[in-house]
């Protein structure tokens, strides 16, 4: 049900460019009719109510996320091609109620290139049918990355660019492929883009050991998937695929701030240098993240949860993250310096222009849809969300 007809004032509102106090929202029929400055003449028909002192903000945006609270999106309905969608679909809303508790509205769940995930994701939002804006695609990891920077990827998930293998993809996705990553320097990629572009599926480049003087580069939108990890780095003795991002400044760029991923001084050089327009924050979180540190699963799957991100048990290496939306904007502020719209618009108007949502998510702003969180303290805790 849309949020009732009503005047929200009060409150610290973040807008994508400023920070309003003093003035209110007006919501009509499950939009955002107007956004008025302080001293603004109020519409005098419809009820009001007072936020206070709260940070107001849009929903918060996860682009690249592979579970959290015990749900691996790579697993649902068990994992295999035959199970049963609704237990597929049970856990999808598990992780989507987590999600929400925590500020965030729109999800992309995130999955490597296996056949049963992929078809097993795509049955739990079928049976579901949630709205295109709240799961407004799904992404694919992979398989058309290099060997020698897979990171977490496992061996049997990866494949040479294939448009036949790509098609297949498509199909399993029904129709709900959103994003894919692949390796610019691989043979196949040139064939394989032209397909991901003619679709409409944005092409994210990454788990890439390129020299970005010697590749092809997308002709329209595209993203760099978790900026520094699994790519070839910044040096001055190989132009790796991590300075593209500070040369075409078309790239949409995912960065996580967990602390794990990147250094600090690395935060803070993305700060100084990319613009909050294409900067995203990611979480890449994977289903230990937002519950205690510990080991969960066994056998060659069992992972660890800890200060250093989350980790196969077996062979240490690190495959994922344990923070989400609410942490990673706490440690941007924190380390960066960066001012609450711009960090906002990372994790909420920027990714929805990625997704092509934005004209209806992403910001507080006329004509978009009314979801407003109100939060305790700095971005501690979600007091609600005004849906």
């Amino acid at each position: 049900m849309a949020l009732p007809d009503c005047v929200f004032t009060g409150g610290r509102v973040v807008l994508p460019r400023s920070v309003l106090e003093g003035g209110a929202i007006v919501v009509k029929h499950g939009k955002i009719s107007a956004v008025l400055e302080a001293g603004d003449r109020l519409p005098s028909s419809l009820p009001r109510r007072d936020l206070g002192r709260s940070w107001i903000t849009p929903g918060l945006v996860e682009l690249h996320i592979h579970g959290c609270g015990g749900v691996a999106f790579d697993a649902l309905g068990g994992g295999s091609g035959d199970a049963d969608p609704a237990s597929g679909a049970e856990a999808l809303l598990r992780a989507a109620a987590f999600l929400r508790a925590r500020g965030v509205t729109t999800f992309v769940p995130t999955v490597i290139s296996r056949e049963a995930s992929i078809s097993a994701l795509a049955a739990a939002l079928d049976e579901l049918s949630p709205s295109h804006e709240e799961v407004p695609g799904i992404y694919v990891e992979g398989p058309f990355v290099n060997p020698a920077r897979r990171g977490g990827i496992p061996l049997d998930a990866l494949s040479e660019p294939d448009t036949r293998l790509l098609g297949h993809m498509i199909n399993l996705a029904r129709g709900r492929l959103a994003l894919v990553t692949l390796a610019p320097e691989l043979s196949g990629y040139r064939e394989t883009l032209a397909r991901l572009e003619a679709v409409g599926i944005l092409p994210c480049l990454g788990h890439s050991d390129c020299d970005i003087d010697r590749i092809q580069l997308p002709v329209g939108r595209f993203s760099i998937t978790h900026l520094f990890n699994a790519m070839s780095p910044i040096s001055h003795k190989q132009p790796g695929l991590a300075m593209l991002p500070f040369l075409d400044h078309r790239a949409f760029v995912e960065l996580n701030p967990d602390g794990a991923h990147v250094n600090e001084v690395a935060l803070r050089f993305c700060a100084s240098g990319l613009a909050p327009e294409r900067l995203m924050l990611i979480s890449d979180a994977t289903s230990p993240a937002g519950l205690p540190p510990g080991t969960y699963g066994e056998g060659d799957a069992a992972l660890v949860s800890g200060a250093d991100g989350v980790r196969y048990v077996k062979s240490g290496t690190l495959m994922g993250g344990r923070l989400l939306a609410p942490e990673l904007l706490r440690n941007w502020l924190r380390v960066t310096g960066c001012s609450v719209p711009n960090a906002l618009r990372m994790l909420s108007l920027t990714p929805a222009q990625a997704l092509g949502i934005d004209d209806r998510r992403g910001a507080i702003a006329p004509g978009l849809d009314a979801i407003l969180v109100v939060w305790k303290g700095e971005f501690e805790e979600v007091s609600e969300i005004l849906e």
